[in-house]
């Protein structure tokens, strides 16, 4: 086995692997080698902390339990490239960093596979953080029941930091498909996405949740398909929304936001039943909507 193949340091596809044995490898990426994942199901946590100019390729590997990549206390973790297809079973979780790249990510629920036994609780980009560049996103199936499990997840994508909001986030495709709660909760400055795709959202329960960071208090039960607050200076170029019936739910929220400083969304696009759902938006909105398409 060559050199940064995880194999070599005792993680292995199909089996458990330790937070000592990744904590190992974490250090040998941190030093400069490259590291390698290759194809299958690696059962255990991937946790970044504090790291700079690491590279790590997935070969369409799977991380059966979720992925952090988070500060050290004072020092964020930064410049770190994760290419390749990888798949993630629980939670993508991101603070304090900054100069990431996926190539693709996919967020994924498999009850039998998860090392939680749970679905998955989706992305969150959290305060501090910044540069965050994904080419292809995908998050299906996220969980939302009252179990504590869920408490911290109000949306399958989540982008928020109170007076510390990510900046510079850019995806080229995303698409959100049944996501129990909120499907994206975008906050923060200069961020631009190609493509968003939503299909089916808020058939979850709004019990038991944590509140979502620069919103209203209690805001977060009542779900949306896509929320935009404090979104200063960001582009969509296409907007999505697929609903289905049963979806008691916003089809999108316009929160208030710099005036000056736009949220433009160039094309937006509901389904039949998306349109027939309400929007919600703040007198104080800077969500500039240019174009809206007729459902085919």
């Amino acid at each position: 086995m060559k050199k940064g193949d995880v194999r070599r340091y005792g993680i292995y596809p199909e089996r458990l692997f330790t937070d000592n044995q990744w904590d190992q490898v974490a250090k040998l990426a941190d030093r400069g080698m490259p590291i390698t994942f290759n194809k299958g199901m690696y059962y255990g946590n991937i946790i970044l902390r504090g790291v700079d100019s690491i590279t790590i390729h997935f070969d369409d590997a799977t991380i059966a339990g979720g992925i952090q990549i988070i500060n050290n206390g004072d020092v964020a973790s930064k410049s770190i490239t994760l290419s390749g297809k990888l798949t993630v079973l629980d939670k993508v979780f991101i603070r304090q960093s900054s100069n990431i790249k996926f190539d693709e990510l996919n967020i994924i629920s498999d009850t039998l596979n998860n090392i939680y036994k749970k679905k998955n609780r989706g992305l969150s980009i959290y305060a501090g953080s910044k540069k965050i560049n994904i080419d292809t996103l995908r998050i299906m199936d996220t969980g939302g029941t009252d179990d504590d499990f869920y408490t911290y997840s109000a949306a399958a994508m989540q982008v928020h930091g109170y007076n510390n909001n990510p900046e510079m986030i850019t995806v080229n495709y995303l698409k959100i498909k049944n996501a129990a709660r909120s499907a994206l909760y975008l906050t923060g400055n200069n961020h631009k996405i190609e493509k968003v795709e939503i299909n089916n959202f808020g058939y979850g329960s709004n019990n038991n949740m944590f509140g979502l960071e620069d919103a209203k208090p209690e805001a977060q039960k009542v779900f949306s398909g896509a929320w935009f607050n404090k979104c200063n200076d960001c582009t969509v170029d296409t907007l999505m929304i697929n609903a289905k019936k049963g979806n008691k739910t916003y089809s999108a929220r316009f929160d208030l936001g710099v005036y000056s400083k736009p949220c433009i969304i160039n094309t937006i696009k509901f389904n039949s039943i998306a349109k027939q759902m309400p929007i919600e938006d703040d007198v104080l909105t800077n969500v500039l909507v240019k174009r809206v398409l007729k459902d085919d």
